[in-house]
């Protein structure tokens, strides 16, 4: 058995057992989801499987509705009929389905390629759903051939044949001349006194008129029909007698050829009947499978996770419970959590009535059961759940007069069943075990009991009032104590599970709090034995202590929660500055590269008017003090944001990191400093400097070499030409600008390469009036004087 997903074995017959659990209402909250007759019915009849591949399978189809749904909205059913009951007759050899049977396959034929088209868009986010669609068998021939010969009231169409056609337009024909023939009789003179209404109708198929009776004389025909009171006769008059025979002959031929295009229509369904199952098969699948979606999301549901190792539902909610709330949200649905393992396979479950107890044993049951059926779970995600064969509920009062059976008698014999067939793969769920006998030996039978479903490895679940299984699930390896919560201040349950203490039962409280007199509670209060009465106020202390480590657990947790959101905002903060960063040092190379671009157009367009310039000191003291001013303009640089100079005072020794320039701070003015670097001042923002402790270049104003600051000869031995040219250009301005009217440059003889690039230098530079070999005295060829313009 299967439940309608086709894969994997369903429980076995028996293996559900117990009508409390309240199964069948959940079956009937998903059929509420479905659009079709056949999901209906997969709903309904569901069957939990037991293959844990079969279950993730199943689990795993209903996300994939659940995403289709979310992107493309619920396949659009259309009224699909259940065409089961036509199919059955149809099997028989030599059946014949009429006209209405046959009319309801072709809402469902429809409904198979709108379906496939609905499976292809959905195939990205739901591809077993899609794989569902896309081996619906085509029937589109029999589609056609079903809309071309049937009416939408489930009659023949003219077209079903051209026989049927040409009789049809017969009769129509043979109807119109006797209808014509008969009114034209009905105004004849005399027809007041003749005829007793002035209309034709019909009596045995034959088309006749309501003559007088004591007129019946008059009008020659066949009468086939008398009124009540005797008084009109219904008369075929000889005029019409053939063309009614006719009628009647034409009318038998429609009937016949009728007969044979229902025949022929049932022999074509017959011949697709494989194809036609299969269809609606794969349909009450599909619906079955968009319905447990459609039930998810109301619910809010969660994927469960499959675990042998035990149960573990984090705030679950009842789904019965739950749809109630939808239908009255003034009833909110008190999340639980459930918590059963294979180490300690025994939860006994404890305190007072109404409590919940039930509630909580129901859940479980119901949604162990979900998850086996491929639905997701009103819980939160993380729930774990194994997979069971078998499920026992023993829950609620059986006892019968008829049968002479006490609640004790009915909870015997329901346990016997179960102590009889549980195993390692079986889920217990027993109210109020023990219950209904004395309370010493129901204490001592449920203790056996629960021992005995230990042994044979079962998962049990059960709710009770005795103090001795308290006693026993505080001692017992395998068992584990929890209650449900009770808030003694308002003398009302909470509804939620506390673990691993028991639970009072707190009848005294609760009979006064409905209404009981207190003289009556006081005296209930004197009879109590004094074990009962300390073991009553231990187990209010512990519930005492449990709320205060509930609540202290909770501001734990708050504070947490905080610290975690504001270590969040710190690390989002930390992010957005190291972008912001990284997005000012970026801008800061851009408009550094930019700045030197800049300089060097400007050093490079200097150097061209150098050249072509007059060669004269004031035409290079010009040059020197506009190369000047476009140093002290290094521009301003980017703010660097959070670069803190609050501190900072004129003397400060400084550096603007932007620009690579260190100095000693001058003066502040506004958000703007001056800062003396070396022989330059510069302009830089505030906030881009920061404040350092050593290596500042020491300030000292801009001074022109004086001539004994020159030596009169450059000494080149030994340099390449690159090295020798560069020493030269410097050499020269320092020469020039100290006011010598010549030099020597000292090469050596070598092989003249050093010598031809310092004519080749000396030829074209600006500050050099001429040159020449020197005289012997001056180191012959080796060296060359250069006469340097005077200005």
């Amino acid at each position: 058995m299967t439940t309608g997903s086709g894969r994997g074995e369903g429980m076995e017959a028996g293996a559900l057992s117990g009508r409390g659990v309240e199964w069948d209402e959940v079956r009937a909250l998903l059929a509420a989801e479905t659009g079709t007759p056949m999901g209906r019915e997969r709903a309904l009849t569901a069957i939990p499987l037991t293959d844990p591949g079969a279950v993730s399978a199943a689990l795993a189809e209903t996300t994939q509705a659940r995403a289709a749904i979310g992107a493309h909205g619920v396949p659009s059913w259309e009224t699909i009929p259940d065409v089961r009951p036509s199919l059955d007759r149809s099997r028989a050899d030599g059946a014949v389905l009429d006209g209405g049977e046959l009319w309801v396959l072709i809402p469902l034929l429809a409904a198979g390629p709108r379906l496939t088209a609905f499976g292809r868009r959905i195939r990205p986010v739901a591809p077993a759903l899609s794989d569902i669609t896309d081996r619906f068998p085509r029937l589109d021939d029999l589609y056609d051939t079903l809309c071309r010969a049937l009416a939408d009231d489930g009659g023949l169409t003219d077209d079903a044949s051209p026989k049927l056609r040409r009789v049809r337009q017969r009769v129509r024909d043979l109807q119109r001349r006797i209808v014509r023939d008969l009114e034209s009789l009905l105004q004849t003179s005399g027809a007041d006194t003749i005829f007793s209404d002035r209309y034709v109708t019909r009596r045995n198929g034959r088309y006749v008129v309501p003559v007088r009776a004591e007129a019946r004389a008059r009008v020659r025909g066949i009468v086939h029909d008398r009124s009540q009171s005797g008084q009109t006769v219904f008369l075929e008059p000889d005029r019409v007698i053939d063309a009614n025979n006719d009628l009647i002959d034409s009318s038998r031929e429609e009937e016949q050829e009728t007969a044979r295009i229902l025949t022929e229509l049932t022999g074509a369904v017959r011949a697709r009947l494989p194809e036609i199952e299969r269809l609606v098969a794969d349909i009450g699948e599909l619906d079955w499978i968009i319905a447990r979606a459609r039930l998810a999301e109301r619910m809010t549901a969660a994927c469960p996770t499959l675990d042998p190792a035990g149960v573990h539902l984090k705030a679950a909610r009842h789904p019965l419970l739950l749809a109630q709330s939808w239908r009255d949200p003034a009833r909110p649905v008190v999340a639980i959590d459930l918590e059963l393992d294979r180490r300690r396979p025994l939860l006994i479950v404890t305190g007072p009535n109404a409590g919940g107890k039930t509630i909580a044993l129901k859940t479980l049951g119901l949604l162990t059961l979900m998850a086996q059926v491929g639905c997701h779970l009103p819980a939160d995600e993380g729930s774990r759940l194994p997979v069971i064969r078998r499920l026992f509920a023993v829950i609620g009062d059986e006892q019968s007069v008829a049968e002479n059976l006490s609640t004790f008698s009915a909870m015997v014999r329901q346990v016997r069943d179960v102590l009889a067939r549980a195993d390692d793969a079986s889920l217990v769920l027993v109210d109020e075990l023990g219950a209904g006998t004395d309370p010493d030996e129901g204490a001592a039978l449920a203790q056996a009991i629960l021992e005995e479903l230990e042994r044979g490895g079962a998962l049990v679940m059960v709710t009770t009032h005795l103090e001795p299984l308290k006693a026993f699930a505080s001692t017992h390896p395998g068992a584990r104590n929890s209650s449900v919560e009770f808030d003694r201040e308002r003398l009302a349950p909470t509804f939620r599970l506390v673990y691993d203490h028991p639970g009072q039962s707190y009848a005294l409280a609760i009979a006064a709090r409905l209404g009981l007199d207190g003289a009556v509670i006081d005296r209930a209060q004197t009879h109590r034995s004094e074990h009962a009465a300390r073991l009553s106020e231990l187990l209010s202390r512990l519930d005492e202590q449990t709320r205060t480590e509930a609540a202290r657990t909770l501001a734990i947790e708050r504070r947490e929660s905080e610290t975690a959101a504001r270590l969040a905002s710190a690390e989002a903060e930390l992010t957005r500055a190291e972008a912001r960063a990284r997005e000012i040092v970026a801008r800061s190379r851009q408009d550094a590269a930019a700045l030197l671009a800049d300089i060097r157009r400007a050093v490079a367009a200097e150097w061209e008017l150098l050249r072509q310039a007059e060669h004269s000191r004031k035409t290079l003291d010009e040059s020197r003090a506009r190369v000047r001013q476009l140093h002290a303009s290094l521009g301003t640089p980017p703010a660097a944001e959070d670069a803190p100079a609050d501190t900072l005072v004129p003397g400060d020794a400084v550096e603007a990191a932007h620009l690579g320039v260190r100095g000693r701070l001058q003066a502040v003015v506004g958000g703007t400093a001056t800062v003396a670097a070396g022989t330059i001042t510069v302009r830089v923002p505030v906030q881009g400097l920061r404040k350092i402790t050593a290596g500042v270049p020491a300030a000292k104003p801009a001074r022109t070499p004086e001539k004994r600051d020159i030596a009169p000869e450059l000494h080149l031995l030994g340099r390449t030409t690159d090295e020798a040219r560069g020493l030269v250009e410097k050499y020269l301005d320092d020469a020039f600008l100290a006011g010598l009217p010549a030099v020597r440059l000292v090469h050596g003889k070598g092989t003249g390469a050093l010598r031809k690039t310092i004519h080749d230098l000396l030829a074209g530079h600006p500050l050099v009036e001429s040159f020449r070999t020197g005289e012997p005295n001056e180191g012959g060829a080796g060296a060359t004087v250069a006469a340097l313009k005077v200005g």
